[in-house]
């Protein structure tokens, strides 16, 4: 079981099981979301995270893919905590776990939406989008 939450600690999450994926992701939604060039996402089945304490402000935006993304965050301090995207995962903000050398990317995403400044580790796999 590993733990994550806020800055400020009014909200707190727990997952139970493996990350499906790990990635870092570049479109035009996470690199507004995360204020940089793009999104450590740490995804994992929607049905292992558990929010321990508090309640989440949510945002829901259609992606460009279509699909529908509920990002979740803490109303007090702001920090993004999570997505619930519409395919049964949640894509959990690497920063805000509580052990961030947990997050390991494999992968990246729409690395072709990265900014000329953005950093996009050459040696990982592309995630095709769909």
């Amino acid at each position: 079981m590993i733990g994550g939450g806020c800055l400020c600690g009014a909200v707190r999450y727990s997952v139970s099981g493996e990350p499906v994926v790990q990635l870092y992701c570049y479109c035009t939604d996470c690199r507004k979301v995360s204020g940089t060039d793009g999104y450590a996402a740490y995804v994992v089945h929607r049905d292992d995270l558990t929010l321990e304490q508090g309640e989440p402000v949510r945002y829901s935006i259609t992606a460009k893919s279509g699909r529908t993304n509920t990002r979740n965050f803490c109303g007090k301090c702001g920090s993004r905590l999570w997505a619930d995207l519409d395919t049964g995962l949640a894509s959990v903000a690497g920063g805000s776990l509580d052990d961030p050398d947990l997050f390991s990317p494999t992968m990246v995403h729409c690395e072709n939406d990265a900014p000329s400044w953005g950093r996009v580790p050459a040696a990982l796999a592309s995630l095709p989008e769909d």
